[in-house]
């Protein structure tokens, strides 16, 4: 299962990405008791404070926020059985190049973020182009500060095409406006 830094990073982002609270306890426990040695009980006892530090439920009251990409991209290495981070960070050119390819990256798109990452580790630049070869005709304005950030700049994108692609708007396209 997702160790310790990993979960740390994703709580806050799954409550910034609109998670309630009982949603982060179902999915949690969904995923976690995955994992043989996790049974309801044992999620009760070692997660459930966890979740609800993130909501501000426990400990200072006060929430976890998002760790933005400067922090995720000064996080150590992932390393036995750790993965946290920053993906254009953590992984070496040859394993990003493989999994660029597994989310169908252009090999033009691919090698624009292994120039911004070589030529000066700019990580979060090499985001923002892997946002605009995933959301073609998109800017990536507004990307590269969080995760979050990217999340819902990507459902404005994907919400955006949808609208210009619903049945409504395009049976409508060829009808005169009313006077």
């Amino acid at each position: 299962h997702l160790k310790h830094s990993g979960r740390l990073q994703l709580r806050p982002f799954l409550k910034d990405c609109g998670f309630t609270i009982d949603d982060s306890f179902r999915w949690w426990k969904q995923e976690l008791c995955k994992d043989a040695e996790i049974d309801a009980a044992s999620f009760e006892k070692n997660y459930t404070y966890d979740v609800e530090h993130a909501y501000g439920k426990k400990g200072h009251l006060q929430g976890q926020n998002a760790f933005g990409c400067p922090k995720l991209i000064a996080m150590p290495g992932e390393s036995g059985g750790q993965v946290h981070g920053c993906v254009f960070k953590q992984l070496d050119i040859p394993q990003l190049r493989q999994q660029m390819h597994r989310w169908k990256v252009s090999d033009d798109s691919m090698m624009e973020m292994e120039k911004l990452i070589n030529n000066g580790k700019h990580y979060q630049l090499a985001c923002i182009e892997y946002f605009k070869a995933q959301h073609p005709g998109a800017d990536g304005e507004g990307v590269g500060n969080t995760p979050g950030d990217y999340f819902k700049e990507s459902c404005r994108c994907h919400i955006k095409k949808d609208i210009a692609n619903s049945p409504a708007k395009s049976s409508n396209a060829g009808s005169p406006s009313p006077a």
